[in-house]
């Protein structure tokens, strides 16, 4: 009954499907933290304008949508968490930046008026 020849498997311990764990991924690389999200692509901070007064409900495609009546957007986001309330949007010229910041200036989303500002990077807190 499995102590040799070609029984039933039950003689060979830990079936192959055991050692992979999570359905079949193994081991190997990947599957770490934020496992299928989409990462924003690196942008240089002089082509995005931030957005702030974001209604709660509000999502990334109508703030697409929003950006796109101005020029066509390169990457929208909507900020969740410790910067709820704020977006952000990228342009692929600094002239389409200016052009967005001066026609979204006093827009609404939802019924809510936005403020727009051009971006900064937060500077990282110093090490104590």
């Amino acid at each position: 009954m499995g102590y040799g020849g070609s029984g039933k498997g039950y003689g060979w311990g830990w079936g192959p499907m055991m050692w992979m764990p999570f359905g079949g991924k193994g081991w190997g690389k990947g599957g770490g933290k934020g496992w299928g999200r989409r990462r924003a692509p690196r942008i240089d901070p002089t082509m995005k304008i931030w957005i702030g007064n974001i209604p709660e409900g509000a999502t990334w495609k109508e703030l697409q949508t929003l950006g796109n009546s101005v020029a066509p957007t390169r990457w929208v986001e909507v900020f969740r968490g410790k910067g709820k309330g704020t977006g952000m949007i990228a342009y692929k010229t600094t002239e389409e930046v200016a052009q967005a910041m001066t026609a979204l200036s006093g827009q609404s989303i939802n019924g809510q008026a936005i403020t727009v500002d051009a971006w900064e990077k937060a500077e990282k807190p110093a090490a104590a």
